[in-house]
């Protein structure tokens, strides 16, 4: 036998009664072991809550930018839809937090301007687990620079193509070629506007449903839109450009859309030639603006794991200001864009209620005939038949 803090000898260790009680002991640590382990996983499964159902969203309207507060003050293209929207969600990953109709099941989103954010406040929603956006139709509703070879201030256009202007190549016009009339041109080609086009379209090429856009063409074609004082004053001084002296109206078309706020004759005439090269001869550039290209793409990305469906976007652009200055005014393009930017968009709340007011018809007849619209997108789709009222 050892006395207490010596040694046994070598061949004295480990006797019978030692090893059961190494064991024993052995065992009972394992044991403990054991239900802490369970101890900790038990109830952290037990204390986790039942994830809540998704909500099904119906319509995401899509607005780019808001002055200030959502409600109240100065309005951008939020406030409208604000107003009658009165449920705020929390939206930490995007510029401004989300309105809910629970009636209509409709979201109202604010991307933030230019075709990044756009892009990045589409994807966060589409990506947010609160939300099933997989029947959901997408309507952008905002305002945008008109053509004035195609209509007026305070119109509103429903887009078929969607042209990016950004992606492609370009040099300063004045150290073009001789004979070039622009600075731009299609990336894998040498000159602007060279055929054969690129068989690698979907970088400037953003298609939109258009037996979708049709229909909802024909919904609001008859719609009147408002005609101030302020818009026939504008629109007078465009002589030589017939349609932009008419009143507004509700139209189809095709959009230019990028990063770039641009203003002027020279890109005007550019973006009309851009416009056709990329989406055919019979397309027409009426509306420019800054973020459906970056939208589109995110839906299309979305589409790939069913979580948005692109057959189901609409895209409306309503007229704020001219995309180039009128010949009357004696304004250089420089100073056109200066005085719209500092003087605020001369079709500003005229387009800001055409958008409103239209949308607002389509997110009414879409979201109250639910048992309609859920499973068939109105129109004539792509080998599909006429749908809807």
């Amino acid at each position: 036998m050892t006395g207490v803090g010596e040694r046994a000898p070598a061949g004295e260790q480990g006797g019978p009664m030692e090893k059961v009680s190494q064991r024993n002991t052995l065992r009972r640590h394992l044991l403990a072991a054991a239900a802490l382990s369970f101890a900790w996983i038990a109830p952290a499964h037990a204390a986790e809550p039942a994830p809540a159902a998704p909500l099904p969203i119906r319509m995401v309207i899509v607005t780019a930018f808001e002055v200030g507060a959502d409600t109240g003050d100065k309005a951008g293209e939020f406030q409208a839809w604000a107003t009658v929207m009165p449920d705020k969600i929390a939206f930490p990953m995007g510029f401004r937090d989300l309105r809910y109709d629970a009636k209509k099941q409709a979201l109202l989103l604010s991307t933030g301007v230019g075709t990044n954010r756009a892009a990045a406040s589409t994807m966060a929603l589409g990506l947010d687990p609160r939300f099933d956006l997989s029947k959901a139709y997408w309507m952008i509703a905002a305002i945008a620079g008109v053509n004035p070879n195609e209509a007026s201030l305070g119109s509103a256009a429903w887009i078929g193509d969607v042209i990016d202007s950004d992606y492609g190549y370009a040099v300063d016009v004045r150290e073009a070629p001789k004979g070039w009339t622009a600075g731009q041109w299609p990336r894998d080609r040498s000159a602007p506007y060279q055929l054969p086009r690129s068989p690698e379209t979907s970088y400037n090429l953003f298609p939109v449903n258009k037996g979708l856009r049709d229909w909802a063409y024909t919904l609001t074609a008859n719609v009147k839109l408002a005609d101030t004082p302020d818009l026939q004053k504008m629109r007078a001084t465009y002589t030589g450009f017939p349609k932009a002296m008419e009143p507004p109206k509700v139209i189809k078309g095709d959009e230019i859309t990028g990063q770039t706020f641009w203003h002027g004759a020279l890109l005007n005439a550019h973006f009309e030639k851009w416009t056709t090269y990329w989406a055919g001869d019979k397309a027409r550039f009426v509306m420019t603006a800054m973020e459906d290209s970056g939208v589109i793409q995110s839906i299309k990305m979305l589409a790939k794991s069913g979580k948005a469906d692109p057959q189901r976007v609409l895209v409306l652009r309503t007229g704020s200001n001219y995309s180039m200055p009128s010949p009357a005014s004696g304004l250089g393009a420089a100073e056109s864009l200066n005085s719209e930017n500092s003087g605020g968009y001369s079709g500003l709340q005229p387009s800001l209620d055409a958008a409103f007011i239209i949308g607002g018809k389509v997110v009414d007849e879409i979201t109250d005939h639910w048992d309609r619209y859920r499973d068939t997108v109105p129109g004539v789709a792509a080998g599909g038949a006429s749908a809807g009222p």
